[in-house]
């Protein structure tokens, strides 16, 4: 285990003010295109052909007037989901964004490419809109429902009925659905949002990741994107994701360099987390997979940065950093 970078203890919860040195936001990442014939769907004369830019992150970040810690922590949602994630939760409390600054963190929450702030391509709906290219152009997409999340982020066993301990706020959902977006869904738009993950990288210098879901493989991945990389990203956090499909697995052997920690909440196995977890500490790696439950913390669920307990699974992270990163 390291030793604490700055703190030796969790900030004690507080409602006073946070005095903020510096926020703001920014892009990285993507590309300026051309686009030939018309830019609009409409057909528009007021929407000439000419440069758009493409396939960009949108970065929000926090600068608290005392930093307690040296290495500030950038939040990766997963598909369908953006920075809002981690801003603030559907009940009204305080999100992830604004809990660790007050702890003391620098931080960042991006919006992947082709979500929310960052914008998306429409090139390929145009053109189909258009009759210049058939439907099978169009890249692939998911809708993301409220019925889906029931069963997929295991807020209860059916559509409409949660399971009697559920942390998450039911009572609020459709604040929940408002932030939830349609997708991308293909191999290459996980490569775009990896290469801009490690593009931000090379903005911000050292930093930790926490990773909801598939922005866990996706970090993963920019983390291990060059031996630069690798010795700038000091910890990755995985919320319900570890590398799977679609693109974002980098190599074990480069993963097990970062240390890990991978969190996985009620109704569930655990297997496939610890799992992986286990496979890195055996190539040498400082991985950790905590079952939330086997900590006596219950009712979690794929959704548990959001829950009414997210503070005490905040706490955890904070100390596992303060544990395993050093300077």
């Amino acid at each position: 285990m390291g030793q604490s970078l700055l703190a030796d203890t969790i900030v004690p919860k507080t409602t006073q003010h946070i005095v903020l040195k510096e926020q703001g936001t920014f892009y990285v990442g993507g590309t300026i295109q051309f686009r030939n014939p018309n830019t609009s769907s409409s057909l528009d004369p007021e929407f000439p052909s000419g440069n758009i830019a493409v396939n960009q992150m949108y970065v929000e970040y926090q600068i608290p007037a005392i930093q307690r810690y040296a290495y500030p922590i950038v939040f990766v949602p997963g598909n369908g989901h953006t920075g809002q994630h981690f801003r603030t939760t559907p009940d009204g409390r305080e999100g992830w964004f604004t809990s660790f600054t007050r702890r003391g963190f620098v931080v960042y929450a991006v919006d992947g490419a082709n979500h929310g702030r960052a914008g998306w391509d429409p090139t390929s709906r145009f053109a189909v809109s258009q009759d210049i290219l058939p439907y099978t152009a169009l890249e692939p997409a998911s809708i993301y429902s409220e019925e889906s999340a029931w069963i997929a982020f295991r807020w209860g066993p059916v559509p409409g009925t949660p399971y009697p301990n559920t942390q998450f706020p039911i009572e609020y959902v459709e604040e929940y659905l408002r932030q939830i977006q349609p997708s991308y869904r293909d191999p290459d738009a996980n490569a775009v949002i990896q290469a801009n993950l490690a593009a931000l990288i090379d903005e911000i210098g050292p930093c930790i990741f926490v990773g909801w879901d598939s922005g866990t493989g996706n970090a993963m991945v920019a983390a291990t994107s060059s031996p630069e990389r690798i010795q700038k990203v000091k910890a990755i956090v995985g919320i319900e994701g570890y590398p799977g499909g679609r693109g974002n697995r980098p190599p074990d052997a480069l993963a097990a360099q970062i240390p890990f920690l991978g969190l996985a909440g009620d109704f569930q196995s655990p297997t496939g987390y610890e799992d992986y977890a286990a496979l890195l500490r055996s190539l040498g790696g400082n991985a950790t997979s905590i079952y939330l439950p086997e900590m006596g913390i219950f009712g979690n669920t794929h959704t548990m940065a959001i829950e009414k307990n997210n503070e005490e699974i905040a706490d955890l992270i904070e100390r596992w950093i303060g544990e395993v990163v050093v300077e």
